[in-house]
C-alpha cells in the first residue's frame, strides 16, 4: 500500500467531527430522558446516528453495537459501528469517479463508530475511520490499558493492508485513541507483509507494553479471492521489531527509544 503513510494514517484515523481528534462528546439529539428511557438501544443508536450522519431513510446501511465494560463502573457500555459502503459507491457514480475509487477501495469517511457510555447514557458523537468500506470495521474487547476494564481494538482496511486502532476510556468517560499500527500489508501480492500485537506486561506500571514482531502468513497464497472477507492467519515467527509504552500524561503510546531504528521509512 504505497501511497499512503503511517504518519498520514495516524492523523486521518483520529478525525472526528466534534473537533476533538481523541474524545467523544455527546450528540444530545435526544433531550427527554423519559423518552430516552423507554427506547431500547438499537431503536435509540440508529435514530440518533441517523440524524447526526445525515442518513436519509431510504440509504442501506449497516449498524453493529458491541457490548462491554469500558469503564471501571458496573455498568454496561457499547461501542456502536456504522458501514456505509451504499453512500461510497453512489458517490462515486455522482461524481464520475467509479473506475478510481474502486481501485482505491472507495477509502474514505464511510466507516464510523460511536461510543455509548451506559452510566451517562449518552451517545457520542461519531469517531471517523477513513478506511475501505468494503469490510465492516472489526472490534474486540481487551483489557491493555487496566485490568478493571476493557479496551477497544478496531481492526479496519485500506486497500489490500488491514490496521488496528487502540482506544481505550479515560476520566471515566473520554474514549481516546492511544495507538494503532498496521497488522498486514501487500495481501494478494508476491511478497505480503505480516506483523503480530503482542501484549506484555510492563514491570513499572500497570498499562501493557505492546509489541510489535514481524511474521509471516500462515500458508500464503496470493490468490485470495475477495479482499474485504479475506482474513490472514498470522502467528509469531520472527523478531521483536518495536515495541510501545503507556505516556499516562500524553494518553498515548510511545515508542521506546531503543527501537527508534527499526521505525520503518516512509514510501
Amino acid at each position: 500500500m504505497k501511497s499512503f503513510s503511517i504518519s498520514m494514517l495516524c492523523l486521518l484515523l483520529i478525525t472526528s467531527s466534534c473537533g476533538d481528534e481523541n474524545t467523544s462528546e455527546s450528540t444530545d439529539i435526544i433531550e427527554d430522558p423519559t423518552e430516552r428511557s423507554r427506547e431500547s438501544l438499537d431503536t435509540r443508536a440508529k435514530k440518533e446516528i441517523m440524524a447526526s450522519l445525515a442518513i436519509p431513510v431510504s440509504e442501506k446501511f449497516t449498524m453493529r453495537i458491541y457490548k462491554e465494560y469500558l469503564n471501571a463502573d458496573t455498568i454496561i457500555d457499547a461501542i456502536i459501528t456504522v458501514n456505509r459502503l451504499e453512500y461510497a459507491m453512489d458517490e462515486a457514480v455522482k461524481n464520475k469517479r467509479e473506475a478510481k475509487a474502486a481501485e482505491m477501495g472507495f477509502t474514505g469517511n464511510y466507516n464510523y463508530l460511536f461510543y455509548y457510555d451506559g452510566a451517562l447514557d449518552r451517545i457520542s458523537n461519531p469517531i471517523f475511520a477513513p478506511s475501505s468500506p468494503g469490510r465492516e470495521l472489526d472490534i474486540e474487547f481487551k483489557s491493555i490499558v487496566a485490568p478493571t476494564r476493557k479496551d477497544v481494538i478496531v481492526g479496519y482496511r485500506i486497500r489490500n493492508s488491514g490496521w488496528k486502532s487502540y482506544f481505550s476510556v479515560f476520566n471515566d468517560h473520554d474514549l481516546m485513541m492511544v495507538f494503532q499500527w498496521k497488522s498486514f500489508d501487500f495481501a494478494g501480492e508476491d511478497n505480503p507483509e505480516a506483523l503480530i500485537h503482542s501484549f506484555e506486561e510492563n514491570s513499572n506500571q500497570v498499562p501493557m507494553d505492546i509489541a510489535i514482531y514481524t511474521s509471516e502468513i500462515d500458508s500464503y497464497n496470493k490468490n485470495i479471492g475477495d479482499m474485504y472477507k479475506y482474513i490472514p492467519s498470522i502467528t509469531k515467527k520472527k523478531e521483536l521489531q518495536l515495541k510501545f509504552f503507556l505516556d499516562p500524561i500524553a494518553k498515548k503510546y510511545r515508542l521506546y527509544p531503543e527501537f527508534a531504528k527499526n521505525l520503518p521509512k516512509k514510501v
